[in-house]
């Protein structure tokens, strides 16, 4: 039901290994990538949320 635009994912990805990337693509959507940064990430937010 969900078909996001585009999916990101950290620069430590290859989109090749992207899961969800050939879903994504195949009704016109955008995988990429960007830099990733050392000790940032989507969990570590939400944990600092939660707290």
């Amino acid at each position: 039901m969900i078909k996001p635009d585009i999916l990101v994912k950290g620069g430590d990805w290859k989109i090749e290994n992207i899961v969800g990337a050939d879903f994504v693509k195949s009704y016109g959507g955008t995988v990429t990538t960007i830099d990733f940064v050392y000790d940032i990430s989507t969990t570590k937010i939400i944990e600092k949320i939660k707290r």
